[in-house]
């Protein structure tokens, strides 16, 4: 019997209708993931499953006993303890068996003193219950508590902070520890992977592996669901259809099934084509009148061929202002503080024409910094950050601080350039801001919205280094895939943070920069290969840059 079924599941939002006829089943032990465009219906899907919400119509059937977590999209309300008490809830019942034993253990000490006739009962209270901690875990809870947390990246002293001031991620992240911990048969996850840095990701997939229960994801993030899922839910247009394998399986059968449907609507319009000319050119005798009869009663007899669905891509471009001096960017022991908080110390640095580097590292370990650093929006506090010859920067922001939140869409990009609104429409409609989407208000755009605005505003400067922080936040798959290109068609020089995997591989960056500690370590080479070394335990030394292949030796 499937642990979860659901039967022709319906849902809309006035006159739009989300969910049409949705079925699905996932079975015990079984990892699947739930992919769509943005707006689809995925996490309306996940609510239904977690009964947060009612389907307009149809049936959502979890088999008696299953005990479900849930991790819900964007901020998490959490209460007011400390981290520790929020991933010793999960383990409540276990920490009370532990408190009984201890009192027994008094109990014990007394009677025996006392030796009255109750010690027998004590003992094999005491007896029932270490048996029963045991088989639970219990001397193994606070293990398994440091082992999560150290996991999704904080630290020992972090069980000791107030929930409460806490950041989105890090409740986000608190929350997803203490699920992981109550260990449910059925664990629903929205987005799970938005705000851990690349140690906590791979922490993740390794534990969701070897996960022995039910897992329905949603997810934009490839490599993630390459590595965890066995099966793939895939929501447009209303429909879900399922497909076994992981992600890469997936999108080789789809592009089997695209280019099939693109094939058959030909051959029919030749078909139907050839056809309607035979009968437009029928002569006029009883014959051939006949004829025409027969072949218009096939056409209205055939069956519809379904046309493959039209997915709204925006098209992202950037503007290039011709090649740069051979040297691009110098970094010369730079230092730079927050505080008491060194992101960087004596970092240097040299970044050569071409070159396409990926940034990764812990959150926190300076990564924005330095392309603010770079971009000229911060001075670093010692050191010298040196552009070369004709290198002129453009820069993506991770979190849209150039965007007015009060601006209007359109208004945003009249403001920011020299474009009439005619112009300002038809650039806006590349990025699918169309009709009365340009008079949106900046603050009340969606996540993916705001990075498809700042992409638009971007692409309307030009330069031939361009430095992204994040650029995949809150974009779907299909906009991944444009941006993609886009980067991978680029001319100049590039820079770019991003925990997307991979992202990192399908743009071709030729050298990892890897920050932690205020030190930097430099891999010559794909992101794949690093990775693989990464896997291995082999990682560059912090300060070292490794030797590439065919690299000229002075670099």
């Amino acid at each position: 019997m499937a642990l979860l079924t659901l039967s022709n599941i319906s849902k809309g939002y006035g006159a739009r209708s989300v969910l049409q006829g949705v079925s699905l089943q996932l079975q015990h032990g079984e990892k699947a993931g739930l992919i769509g465009p943005n707006g689809s219906g995925k996490t309306t899907l996940v609510k239904i499953i977690a009964g947060e919400l009612d389907a307009d119509s149809g049936t959502a059937n979890i088999s008696r006993g299953t005990r479900t977590g849930y991790l819900p999209q964007g901020l998490n309300r959490v209460g007011a303890g400390s981290l520790r008490s929020c991933l010793e809830e999960p383990l409540r019942g276990l920490l009370q068996v532990k408190q009984e034993i201890a009192s027994l253990e008094q109990e014990i000490a007394a009677s025996a003193r006392e030796e009255n006739g109750g010690l027998n009962r004590l003992l094999e209270r005491y007896g029932a219950l270490t048996s029963r901690f045991e088989d639970e875990g219990g001397y193994w809870a606070e293990n398994r508590i440091l082992a999560v947390a150290r996991g999704l990246g904080f630290a020992p002293a972090d069980l000791e902070r107030r929930l409460d001031r806490f950041s989105g991620g890090e409740k986000t992240r608190a929350l997803l520890a203490a699920l992981l911990l109550q260990e449910p048969d059925l664990l629903l996850l929205d987005e799970p992977t938005n705000f851990l840095d690349l140690e906590a990701l791979e922490w993740l997939e390794r534990y969701l592996r070897e996960w022995p229960r039910a897992l329905l994801v949603v997810s934009h993030d490839r490599f993630f669901l390459d590595r965890v899922t066995n099966r793939i839910f895939a929501l447009s247009g209303g429909k879900l259809k399922s497909y076994s394998g992981n992600y890469s399986a997936y999108l080789a059968r789809y592009q089997q099934e695209r280019a099939g449907l693109e094939r058959a609507c030909r051959q029919r319009q030749t078909l139907v084509s050839r056809e309607e000319t035979l009968i437009r050119e029928s002569k006029a005798d009883e014959r051939s009148k006949r004829q025409a009869r027969s072949r218009e009663k096939r056409l209205a007899k055939m069956e519809p061929v379904e046309h493959p669905a039209r997915e709204k891509t925006f098209r992202p471009g950037f503007g290039f202002t011709g090649r740069s001096g051979r040297k691009v960017l110098v970094c010369d022991a730079v230092t730079k503080s927050y505080g008491v908080k060194t992101l960087l110390r004596d970092f240097s640095l040299e970044i050569y024409w071409g070159d396409r580097v990926a940034l990764v590292g812990p959150n926190g370990a300076g990564k924005s910094t330095l392309l603010k650093l770079i971009a000229g929006q911060e001075r670093p506090d010692r050191g010298e950050i040196r552009l070369g010859p004709a290198v002129k920067v453009t820069y993506f922001a991770q979190e849209q601080e150039l965007l007015n939140p009060e601006n209007a869409v359109l208004e945003e990009i009249t403001a920011a350039t020299g474009l009439d609104l005619k112009q300002a429409r038809n650039h806006l409609g590349r990025y699918l801001f169309r009709g009365d989407d340009v008079f949106k208000k900046v603050k009340d755009l969606s996540g993916g919205e705001k990075s498809r605005l700042a992409l638009a505003r971007l692409a309307l400067g030009s330069g031939n280094c361009l430095l992204m922080d994040e650029p995949t936040s809150h974009l779907d798959l299909p906009a991944l895939e444009e941006l993609e290109a886009a980067l991978a068609s680029y001319p100049g020089t590039l820079i770019v943070v991003s925990h997307d995997r991979y992202f990192l591989n399908n743009i071709a960056a030729n050298r990892v920069l890897e920050l932690g500690g205020g030190a930097c370590s430099i891999f010559d080479g794909d992101f794949q290969s690093f990775q693989q070394r990464r896997e291995q335990g082999a990682r560059p030394e912090p300060g070292a840059a490794a030797e590439a292949p065919g690299r000229p030796k002075e670099r």
